[in-house]
């Protein structure tokens, strides 16, 4: 069966974005049912993508603003994370400064990641993170394309705590 959907005109007013792109695609009979019980299809499949592509805001749900009536709270829950940049791609991203209570109950790789952060103060973001080389002196993850700078840095200080 092949669904093709025209994005619905807002009522209260124009669409978050002009969509000016038809997409169709094929689905079962089951998840047809399911999608004719659903008032706004189009909103309903964009929402999904940009959430399973990682790109929805989880504060203004892929909306572009937020709501007067949560500025406060987020103003609030802002001024209680610290920023630090990625050292792979230079992103700012929030740390939370009870670090330590949380991390040990993430999965692996986030937890030796914010490790690692915690421990030499250079943070890498999932995606940095999974590309780095690893030091086989100190074990760090390195931003891809600086582990000899970073392995020069480590004999150095390795050498200055021997002397």
């Amino acid at each position: 069966m092949i669904a093709s959907y025209r994005p619905a005109r807002a009522v209260n007013g124009p669409s978050r974005s002009p969509k000016d792109q038809v997409m169709a695609f094929k689905v079962d009979a089951a998840l047809a049912r399911l999608l004719g019980s659903v008032k706004n299809k189009s909103e309903l499949i964009r929402d999904a993508v940009y959430a399973y592509l990682g790109h929805l805001c989880p504060l203004c749900e892929g909306k572009g603003t937020i709501p007067a009536n949560r500025v406060h709270e987020i103003e609030l829950l802002l001024t209680q994370l610290e920023f630090a940049t990625c050292s792979g791609c230079h992103t700012a991203l929030p740390v939370l400064p009870r670090l330590r209570r949380w991390v040990k109950d993430l999965p692996s790789t986030d937890r030796q990641r914010l490790t690692e952060y915690r421990k030499t103060g250079q943070l890498l973001c999932s995606d940095c993170f999974a590309k780095a080389d690893q030091c086989d002196i100190c074990g760090q993850h390195v931003p891809h394309g600086q582990l000899a700078r970073h392995k020069r840095h480590a004999r150095l200080a390795a050498k200055a705590g021997r002397a």
